[in-house]
């Protein structure tokens, strides 16, 4: 049997990263699963649970009336969204950035700290940083690792025409959308041409990024950014044979077809600069004052070592006239800050893979599970709130995954002795904000463990069905046989009373087993959220629901 396809994707922001995780996609269902059940059930539990922070945060600023105002991209709510990467002096612990603003108050970047098995809730681990760590870890030593490249000053350039998430969102609220153009993206990036302090910030993020990746490169496959735009077939076949996946000419170009030049971002819209995407783009927008700036932190050695040529010298004559407007400004010592939307000028400034100690950002240390990285709010009183309500969240969760990935889980009934264990103890906590989230990440963890026998169990079925169609035939009076698995569902399904054990009714309803304390009358499940209920059990089988009603006793 094949082995399991565990791909590891490292690059810096704007390489071509994205567009090489979206390649590599592509050859993970053609080989086996890397999820065990331990991962399987931990990626169920977390996709649920997970939105504990999220929510949390959002909940503390409906508080405030302000909810409609705030922007909290959904890529950010996930709690493995966002950039990762794994904590320098704890390798066991995985970072997670996440964006958040609020019209006409700033904005600032929370860190959120987990197990870094959390990363394994996607496909592809995947990561901006430190290429090394890596590469030393042992968690991630049979891991195929992939690194994308492009040349720097492109990856500047890029870098000085995106829109972050905070920005795509506010645009996506709040601006007219015949000024969602290219004109836009124009105007904040004569900002950053413009201030060589902040593109210096970038230059002084990115040096050091590519030195430590050149120093290990040899652990990856590398893919270089302008190689996939200009040879996208053979460039994917050669991804494809690092995977062990034998990748046909037919098979490369439907990949690119759906990649070539389109957002790859979800919720953040504007990623993807339309009409950019071509190699040495970028000189017709950087002016030399720019190269200078990079070859005086070691870019263009860098850029050689890569493999691409030497910057060179633009010849200002030829310049564009966007380049002579950045000319201008640069030779009268001005810096372009004229724009229609002050909030949106704010969001669209640079908050992370920037140097930015040249401007005026509040820095906080780590508490033990989060980091206001830097902020701009101006609520410092609100900010404190939110902090504390994600700290306070996160620390929740941690506790319940670090509890979980310490327990037995080698075998379907010892993970779920382990899950009943777990579910009890922590209802009263973690379980207490949203009960019914809490019940729904057990019933998916359920599903998780069940998942091979459920598939037997639909075969046998639909054997079943089958004969029992034949058996109506020859014998319309023979009596079906009583089984314990799920009822099947009718056009007309009403709740159904199983059985009652220990004080509780045990019904069934569209799919669930409910255990419903006798002391609470009639229910009716046609109108009520019975998990809402005190007192009130859930699960996929009766036996779940019956082993979790005996424990009670």
């Amino acid at each position: 049997m094949a082995s399991p396809f565990k791909p590891l994707v490292v690059g810096a922001p704007r390489s071509g990263f994205a567009l090489l995780a979206s390649v590599v996609i592509h050859f993970v269902p053609l080989a086996p699963s890397k999820l065990d059940l331990r991962q399987r059930v931990l990626n169920a539990l977390a996709r649920h649970l997970g939105d504990h922070i999220s929510a949390s945060i959002v909940k503390t600023f409906a508080r405030r009336g302000i909810a409609g105002e705030l922007l909290y991209n959904a890529n950010f709510r996930y709690v493995v969204g966002g950039p990762k990467w794994l904590k320098e002096g704890d390798t066991e612990t995985a970072c997670f950035r996440k964006y958040i603003g609020v019209r006409g108050m700033g904005d600032f970047t929370l860190i959120t700290s987990h197990p870094r098995q959390l990363l394994d809730m996607d496909e592809i681990v995947h990561s901006h940083s430190h290429p090394g760590l890596w590469l030393a870890h042992p968690g991630y030593g049979d891991y195929v690792k992939f690194a994308s490249v492009r040349n720097p000053i492109g990856i500047l350039n890029s870098a000085v025409f995106s829109l972050n998430a905070l920005a795509s969102e506010y645009i996506q609220k709040f601006v007219p959308p015949e000024l969602d153009n290219h004109g836009l993206r124009e105007q904040l990036a004569l900002y950053k041409f413009t201030d060589l302090d902040f593109y210096e910030g970038l230059v002084r993020f990115l040096a050091p990024h590519l030195r430590e990746f050149l120093e290990h490169r040899r652990g990856y496959t590398v893919m270089r950014w302008e190689d996939l735009i200009t040879e996208p077939v053979p460039t994917i076949r050669r991804l494809g044979a690092a995977a062990g996946v034998d990748v046909s000419d037919g098979f490369a170009r439907d990949i690119w077809a759906k990649l070539d030049h389109v957002n790859l971002t979800q919720a953040h819209k504007h990623n993807y600069r339309p009409g950019a995407g071509v190699v040495g783009d970028w000189k017709k927008w950087v002016v030399n004052e720019h190269l200078e700036i990079a070859r005086r932190h070691g870019l263009e050695d860098i850029a050689v070592e890569l493999g691409y040529e030497r910057f060179g010298r633009l010849d200002e004559s030829r310049y564009t006239p966007f380049q002579q407007q950045v000319a201008g400004f640069i030779r009268r010592g001005e810096v372009h800050r004229d724009f229609f939307d002050p909030d949106l000028f704010t969001f669209a400034f640079n908050k992370s893979n920037l140097v930015s100690d040249k401007f005026p950002f509040r820095r906080h240390g780590w508490r033990a599970h989060t980091q206001i990285e830097r902020s701009i709010f101006k609520d410092e009183a609100l900010e404190r709130e939110i902090w504390d309500v994600a700290e306070d969240a996160t620390r929740e969760l941690n506790e319940f995954l670090r509890d979980f990935l310490a327990g037995p889980c080698g075998s379907p009934r010892e993970a779920t002795r382990h899950l009943r264990e777990l579910r009890r103890k922590y209802q009263a906590g973690l379980g207490r904000s949203d009960p019914v989230r809490f019940a729904e990440a057990f019933r998916a963890a359920e599903q998780a463990l069940g998942g091979r026998a459920r598939l037997r169990a639909r075969a046998i079925s639909a054997v079943r069905r089958a004969f029992g169609k034949l058996h109506r035939v020859l014998a319309p009076a023979a009596a079906p046989a009583a089984s314990t698995a799920a009822p099947a569902a009718s056009a007309t399904e009403v709740p159904r009373l199983v059985e009652s054990l220990n004080g509780y009714n045990i019904v069934f309803y569209r799919g669930v087993y409910y255990g419903l304390p006798q002391s609470l009358g009639a229910v009716q499940l046609e109108t009520y959220d019975a998990r809402r209920l005190p007192g009130a059990i859930d699960g996929t089988t009766l036996e779940s629901v019956r082993d979790a009603i005996a424990e009670l006793r």
